[in-house]
Protein backbone atom coordinates (compact mmCIF):
# COMPACT_ATOMS: atom_id res chain seq x y z
CA UNK A 1 0.00 0.00 0.00
CA UNK A 2 1.43 3.34 -0.85
CA UNK A 3 2.65 6.05 1.61
CA UNK A 4 -0.30 8.81 1.75
CA UNK A 5 0.90 12.12 0.79
CA UNK A 6 1.23 14.27 3.68
CA UNK A 7 -1.62 16.95 3.79
CA UNK A 8 -0.51 20.68 3.15
CA UNK A 9 -0.85 21.32 6.68
CA UNK A 10 1.15 18.49 8.15
CA UNK A 11 3.63 20.46 5.78
CA UNK A 12 3.52 23.40 6.91
CA UNK A 13 4.00 22.02 10.67
CA UNK A 14 6.68 20.04 9.87
CA UNK A 15 8.50 22.98 8.41
CA UNK A 16 7.31 25.67 10.99
CA UNK A 17 10.72 25.44 12.27
CA UNK A 18 11.94 27.42 9.16
CA UNK A 19 9.69 30.41 9.98
CA UNK A 20 12.23 32.76 11.47
CA UNK A 21 15.90 32.81 12.03
CA UNK A 22 15.18 32.22 15.53
CA UNK A 23 13.27 28.89 15.40
CA UNK A 24 15.36 27.88 13.27
CA UNK A 25 17.86 28.30 15.45
CA UNK A 26 16.38 27.16 18.03
CA UNK A 27 16.01 23.53 16.21
CA UNK A 28 19.34 23.22 14.79
CA UNK A 29 21.14 24.08 18.29
CA UNK A 30 18.94 21.49 20.33
CA UNK A 31 17.58 24.30 21.72
CA UNK A 32 20.98 25.01 23.51
CA UNK A 33 20.58 28.41 21.41
CA UNK A 34 17.41 30.05 22.68
CA UNK A 35 15.24 32.42 21.64
CA UNK A 36 14.59 35.04 24.16
CA UNK A 37 11.79 37.98 24.51
CA UNK A 38 14.49 40.93 22.55
CA UNK A 39 15.58 37.76 19.76
CA UNK A 40 12.37 36.87 18.94
CA UNK A 41 11.40 40.42 18.31
CA UNK A 42 14.79 40.86 16.49
CA UNK A 43 13.77 37.65 14.32
CA UNK A 44 10.66 38.64 13.43
CA UNK A 45 12.57 41.83 11.62
CA UNK A 46 15.03 40.16 10.03
CA UNK A 47 12.00 37.92 7.99
CA UNK A 48 10.10 41.31 7.09
CA UNK A 49 13.73 42.57 5.75
CA UNK A 50 14.26 39.63 3.64
CA UNK A 51 10.80 40.15 2.48
CA UNK A 52 11.17 43.67 1.39
CA UNK A 53 9.48 45.81 4.25
CA UNK A 54 12.58 46.72 5.94
CA UNK A 55 15.03 46.57 2.98
CA UNK A 56 17.33 48.65 5.26
CA UNK A 57 17.25 47.70 8.72
CA UNK A 58 19.39 49.34 11.77
CA UNK A 59 19.74 47.40 15.10
CA UNK A 60 21.05 49.17 18.22
CA UNK A 61 21.61 46.69 21.46
CA UNK A 62 23.86 46.34 24.11
CA UNK A 63 27.03 44.55 23.65
CA UNK A 64 27.12 40.70 25.04
CA UNK A 65 23.08 40.64 24.28
CA UNK A 66 22.99 37.83 21.62
CA UNK A 67 22.62 40.06 18.51
CA UNK A 68 26.09 38.83 17.12
CA UNK A 69 24.45 35.15 17.41
CA UNK A 70 21.62 35.62 15.74
CA UNK A 71 22.15 38.17 13.03
CA UNK A 72 26.03 36.66 12.08
CA UNK A 73 25.13 33.49 12.70
CA UNK A 74 21.98 31.78 12.30
CA UNK A 75 20.51 34.63 10.46
CA UNK A 76 22.84 33.68 7.18
CA UNK A 77 22.08 30.00 7.67
CA UNK A 78 18.39 30.46 7.62
CA UNK A 79 18.33 32.90 4.58
CA UNK A 80 20.71 30.30 2.36
CA UNK A 81 18.50 27.80 3.22
CA UNK A 82 15.53 29.48 1.98
CA UNK A 83 17.62 31.27 -1.22
CA UNK A 84 20.73 28.63 -1.57
CA UNK A 85 21.07 30.49 -5.49
CA UNK A 86 21.49 34.09 -3.49
CA UNK A 87 24.77 35.22 -1.78
CA UNK A 88 25.62 37.20 1.73
CA UNK A 89 28.38 39.52 2.26
CA UNK A 90 29.25 39.88 6.09
CA UNK A 91 31.22 42.65 6.88
CA UNK A 92 32.92 43.95 10.35
CA UNK A 93 35.77 46.10 11.85
CA UNK A 94 38.63 43.29 11.13
CA UNK A 95 38.50 40.58 7.89
CA UNK A 96 39.33 37.86 10.82
CA UNK A 97 36.25 38.57 13.08
CA UNK A 98 34.16 38.70 10.07
CA UNK A 99 35.86 35.25 8.68
CA UNK A 100 35.30 34.26 12.06
CA UNK A 101 31.26 34.16 11.33
CA UNK A 102 31.81 32.71 7.65
CA UNK A 103 33.34 29.66 9.27
CA UNK A 104 30.31 29.67 11.56
CA UNK A 105 27.93 29.91 8.83
CA UNK A 106 29.56 27.50 6.52
CA UNK A 107 30.54 24.72 9.58
CA UNK A 108 26.58 24.79 10.56
CA UNK A 109 25.15 23.83 6.95
CA UNK A 110 27.92 21.06 6.82
CA UNK A 111 26.88 19.61 9.82
CA UNK A 112 23.10 18.92 9.13
CA UNK A 113 23.20 17.05 5.70
CA UNK A 114 19.71 16.58 4.02
CA UNK A 115 18.54 18.43 6.96
CA UNK A 116 18.94 21.64 4.93
CA UNK A 117 18.09 22.45 1.32
CA UNK A 118 21.68 24.06 1.16
CA UNK A 119 24.94 22.51 0.50
CA UNK A 120 28.47 24.24 0.31
CA UNK A 121 30.44 23.40 -2.91
CA UNK A 122 33.42 21.65 -2.58
CA UNK A 123 35.40 23.96 -4.85
CA UNK A 124 34.95 26.84 -2.53
CA UNK A 125 35.06 26.49 1.02
CA UNK A 126 37.23 28.90 2.64
CA UNK A 127 36.35 30.42 6.10
CA UNK A 128 35.93 34.38 3.91
CA UNK A 129 34.24 33.24 0.82
CA UNK A 130 32.45 30.20 0.15
CA UNK A 131 29.82 29.00 -2.56
CA UNK A 132 26.73 26.84 -2.50
CA UNK A 133 26.01 23.98 -5.12
CA UNK A 134 22.92 26.05 -6.51
CA UNK A 135 25.40 29.19 -6.94
CA UNK A 136 25.00 31.35 -3.61
CA UNK A 137 27.35 31.80 -1.00
CA UNK A 138 28.98 33.95 1.54
CA UNK A 139 31.93 36.43 1.29
CA UNK A 140 33.51 38.20 5.05
CA UNK A 141 35.40 41.18 4.49
CA UNK A 142 36.57 44.20 6.78
CA UNK A 143 35.13 47.54 6.24
CA UNK A 144 38.97 48.63 5.71
CA UNK A 145 39.43 46.16 2.92
CA UNK A 146 37.77 45.95 -0.86
CA UNK A 147 34.70 43.64 -1.16
CA UNK A 148 35.67 41.67 -4.34
CA UNK A 149 33.97 38.91 -6.09
CA UNK A 150 30.51 38.65 -7.09
CA UNK A 151 27.67 41.12 -5.61
CA UNK A 152 24.84 39.90 -2.70
CA UNK A 153 21.87 40.48 -2.14
CA UNK A 154 21.79 40.43 1.45
CA UNK A 155 25.06 42.66 3.18
CA UNK A 156 25.12 42.17 6.74
CA UNK A 157 27.69 45.23 8.81
CA UNK A 158 28.54 43.87 12.41
CA UNK A 159 30.14 46.42 14.33
CA UNK A 160 31.53 48.21 11.46
CA UNK A 161 34.00 50.42 14.70
CA UNK A 162 35.63 47.70 16.97
CA UNK A 163 36.25 49.99 20.15
CA UNK A 164 35.64 53.66 21.27
CA UNK A 165 38.87 54.00 20.24
CA UNK A 166 38.11 53.87 16.36
CA UNK A 167 34.67 55.24 16.38
CA UNK A 168 36.13 58.43 18.13
CA UNK A 169 38.18 58.96 15.83
CA UNK A 170 37.80 61.05 12.61
CA UNK A 171 39.88 59.10 10.29
CA UNK A 172 38.24 56.09 11.30
CA UNK A 173 34.91 57.57 10.71
CA UNK A 174 35.58 58.55 7.32
CA UNK A 175 37.70 55.52 6.46
CA UNK A 176 34.31 53.10 7.18
CA UNK A 177 32.16 55.26 5.35
CA UNK A 178 34.46 55.76 2.53
CA UNK A 179 34.24 51.85 2.60
CA UNK A 180 30.23 52.06 2.22
CA UNK A 181 29.78 54.58 0.08
CA UNK A 182 32.54 53.89 -2.54
CA UNK A 183 32.71 49.97 -2.42
CA UNK A 184 30.00 47.88 -0.78
CA UNK A 185 26.90 49.58 -1.52
CA UNK A 186 28.00 49.00 -4.96
CA UNK A 187 27.83 45.37 -4.29
CA UNK A 188 24.32 45.09 -3.47
CA UNK A 189 21.80 43.04 -5.87
CA UNK A 190 18.64 43.29 -6.12
CA UNK A 191 15.61 40.40 -5.53
CA UNK A 192 12.39 40.22 -7.21
CA UNK A 193 10.40 41.45 -3.98
CA UNK A 194 13.83 43.58 -2.96
CA UNK A 195 14.90 45.62 -5.74
CA UNK A 196 17.48 47.59 -3.82
CA UNK A 197 19.32 44.65 -2.02
CA UNK A 198 18.68 44.25 1.76
CA UNK A 199 21.18 45.92 4.24
CA UNK A 200 21.08 45.18 8.15
CA UNK A 201 23.47 47.16 9.87
CA UNK A 202 24.33 45.86 13.72
CA UNK A 203 25.67 48.06 16.08
CA UNK A 204 26.56 49.14 19.46
CA UNK A 205 26.58 52.78 19.55
CA UNK A 206 29.83 54.56 20.62
CA UNK A 207 29.58 57.96 19.02
CA UNK A 208 27.09 60.29 17.48
CA UNK A 209 28.75 60.28 13.89
CA UNK A 210 29.56 56.82 14.24
CA UNK A 211 28.12 54.67 10.99
CA UNK A 212 25.00 54.29 12.59
CA UNK A 213 24.93 57.74 13.28
CA UNK A 214 25.38 58.95 9.94
CA UNK A 215 23.01 56.62 8.67
CA UNK A 216 20.31 58.12 10.69
CA UNK A 217 21.76 61.35 9.49
CA UNK A 218 20.98 61.21 5.84
CA UNK A 219 17.38 59.78 6.79
CA UNK A 220 16.72 62.93 8.63
CA UNK A 221 18.21 65.36 5.29
CA UNK A 222 15.95 62.98 3.52
CA UNK A 223 12.69 63.60 5.65
CA UNK A 224 13.59 67.23 5.59
CA UNK A 225 12.70 67.55 1.90
CA UNK A 226 13.52 66.03 -1.54
CA UNK A 227 12.49 63.20 -2.98
CA UNK A 228 13.91 60.62 -2.01
CA UNK A 229 14.46 56.86 -4.06
CA UNK A 230 16.57 54.24 -1.64
CA UNK A 231 14.62 52.41 1.13
CA UNK A 232 14.63 54.70 4.26
CA UNK A 233 16.89 52.98 7.25
CA UNK A 234 14.38 51.76 10.10
CA UNK A 235 16.31 51.64 13.30
CA UNK A 236 15.75 49.55 16.08
CA UNK A 237 16.30 50.50 19.26
CA UNK A 238 16.57 48.09 22.84
CA UNK A 239 18.30 49.91 25.43
CA UNK A 240 19.27 47.68 28.00
CA UNK A 241 17.00 49.43 30.77
CA UNK A 242 13.67 50.32 28.82
CA UNK A 243 12.33 53.61 28.29
CA UNK A 244 9.34 55.66 27.24
CA UNK A 245 7.23 54.09 24.44
CA UNK A 246 9.52 50.82 24.52
CA UNK A 247 9.33 48.39 21.10
CA UNK A 248 9.13 45.49 23.72
CA UNK A 249 6.53 46.70 26.06
CA UNK A 250 8.71 47.09 28.66
CA UNK A 251 8.06 48.87 31.78
CA UNK A 252 10.43 51.95 31.82
CA UNK A 253 13.69 50.50 33.85
CA UNK A 254 12.66 46.99 32.82
CA UNK A 255 16.19 45.16 31.75
CA UNK A 256 16.63 43.67 28.41
CA UNK A 257 17.75 40.60 29.02
CA UNK A 258 16.69 40.04 32.51
CA UNK A 259 17.55 36.43 32.74
CA UNK A 260 21.46 37.09 31.44
CA UNK A 261 21.64 40.70 32.90
CA UNK A 262 19.26 41.11 35.71
CA UNK A 263 18.77 44.93 37.06
CA UNK A 264 22.05 44.75 40.04
CA UNK A 265 24.16 43.56 37.17
CA UNK A 266 23.40 46.21 35.04
CA UNK A 267 23.62 48.72 37.80
CA UNK A 268 27.15 47.65 38.55
CA UNK A 269 27.99 48.09 35.14
CA UNK A 270 26.59 51.69 35.02
CA UNK A 271 28.45 52.49 37.96
CA UNK A 272 31.68 50.93 36.99
CA UNK A 273 31.40 52.68 33.27
CA UNK A 274 30.29 55.94 34.19
CA UNK A 275 27.00 57.64 32.37
CA UNK A 276 28.96 58.59 29.13
CA UNK A 277 29.99 54.50 28.33
CA UNK A 278 26.36 53.88 29.51
CA UNK A 279 24.31 56.34 28.05
CA UNK A 280 25.90 55.19 24.51
CA UNK A 281 27.22 51.78 24.77
CA UNK A 282 24.08 50.24 26.80
CA UNK A 283 21.40 52.93 25.94
CA UNK A 284 22.17 53.33 22.68
CA UNK A 285 22.26 57.19 22.58
CA UNK A 286 25.47 58.71 22.25
CA UNK A 287 26.27 62.16 23.02
CA UNK A 288 29.20 64.35 22.66
CA UNK A 289 31.85 63.77 25.52
CA UNK A 290 31.47 67.79 26.29
CA UNK A 291 27.48 67.18 27.22
CA UNK A 292 28.27 63.97 29.17
CA UNK A 293 29.27 65.57 32.51
CA UNK A 294 28.47 69.41 33.85
CA UNK A 295 31.71 71.47 32.95
CA UNK A 296 33.79 73.40 35.57
CA UNK A 297 33.65 76.24 33.29
CA UNK A 298 29.78 76.49 33.50
CA UNK A 299 30.33 77.35 37.12
CA UNK A 300 31.81 80.10 39.51
CA UNK A 301 32.23 80.52 43.23
CA UNK A 302 29.81 82.34 45.16
CA UNK A 303 29.78 83.79 48.38
CA UNK A 304 27.30 82.05 51.17
CA UNK A 305 25.44 84.89 53.47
Amino acid sequence: MPTPRPSDSQLLLQNAWRATPGTFAERLSGRRWRLYRHLRELSFLLTQAVAGRYPRLIISMPPRHGKSALVSHWFPVWFLDLFPQYRVILASYESDYAASWGRKVRNTIQEHPGELRVEISGDSSAADRWDTTDGGGMNAVGTQGAVTGKGAQVLIVDDPHKDREQAESLTMREKVWDWWTGTARERLEPMPWAPFGVVIVMATRWHVDDFTGRLLGRKVDAEAGGQRYSPPWIEYRLPALAELDDPLGRQPGEALWPEKYPLPSLYAIKEDIGPYNWLSEYQQTPIRREGALFRQEYFRPVEVV
